[in-house]
């Protein structure tokens, strides 16, 4: 039996699908090696580009650390300079402080013998009293007015107690009050004894002296030194201040007291004033 023979469009279909599936698979193969090769393309100019920065970075990190190792060497050297520097401070300043140590015991020292010498001095003074403000004659016999002190202040002084009398000059050119007189005695105890009758006497008038001129206070004191006079003047004042009632010289030594019940004080230098004057107001 014969078969029977197709139509001529069911051939025409399957033809063209078979050029369809063709075309279609050439087309995907096309597609697969495009893609293959785009792909391949941008993955190399990718990778280029990622080796340039690579390499960019590479070189600005070795450039950022040569600096970084350039300004580490110099602060280095810097801090080594700094600390030789700091060496030497310190080395000096310890040289400093044993000189200051040094010079302070030296001042110590000194202060020391500067001490014995002015309480020499004012030992060698022991036997003499000082008249102020006693005034000047060209024609003055400072004995015979010595004899008529004795008299007024009720306690004769005789010539054979008297080593020595004359006027001496202060200190200060340009002091017009007249030149003390200075009287040194045979003893200490005449010459205490001297001074004590003139404190009691309170006022002595020049007149009653047989001095002419303006009518004077005559004042007869312990003979101090230069130094003890300044030192004397200073606690007069520190204790007019403070409210301190006596300041006296016995012997030579400044003394002071607050108040008739108070204890009695000695002030010797003016560390003295600060410290018994000053901080007993306190």
């Amino acid at each position: 039996m014969r078969k029977r023979r197709q139509p001529e469009s069911e051939i025409n279909d399957s033809m063209i699908n078979v050029i369809e599936n063709t075309i279609e698979k050439k087309l995907n193969d096309w597609k697969d090696d495009l893609s293959s090769a785009i792909t391949e393309s941008v993955l190399k100019s990718v990778q280029s580009v990622i080796e340039q920065e690579v390499k960019k970075m590479s070189l600005s990190i070795r450039d950022s650390f040569e600096e970084l190792s350039e300004r580490f060497n110099t602060f280095e050297k810097s801090l080594q300079f700094t600390m030789e520097r700091q060496d030497t401070f310190e080395k000096r300043f310890e040289e400093m402080e044993k000189k200051i140590k040094l010079n302070v015991a030296e001042e110590r020292q000194i202060q020391v013998l500067q001490d014995k010498v002015d309480a020499m001095e004012q030992q060698a003074r022991s036997y003499n009293i000082e008249i102020a403000n006693l005034t000047e004659r060209r024609d003055e016999n400072l004995l015979v007015i010595l004899e008529k002190l004795g008299c007024v202040i009720k306690h004769p002084i005789n010539v054979q107690d008297i080593v020595s009398i004359h006027r001496v000059p202060h200190m200060e050119k340009s002091n017009n009050w007249p030149k003390n007189v200075i009287v040194r005695f045979t003893t200490k105890i005449i010459r205490n004894n001297i001074i004590a009758a003139a404190r009691a006497s309170k006022e002595i008038k020049s007149d009653k002296l047989l001095v002419s001129g303006t009518i004077q206070n005559v004042y007869v004191n312990e003979h101090l030194t230069a130094k003890n006079k300044q030192l004397f003047r200073c606690c007069r004042e520190e204790a007019k201040n403070n409210n301190f009632k006596y300041v006296w010289i016995k012997n030579g030594t400044i003394l002071v007291r607050q108040t008739d019940n108070s204890p009695i004080f000695a002030v010797r230098n003016e560390q003295d004033i600060k410290n018994k004057i000053k901080l007993q107001k306190c």
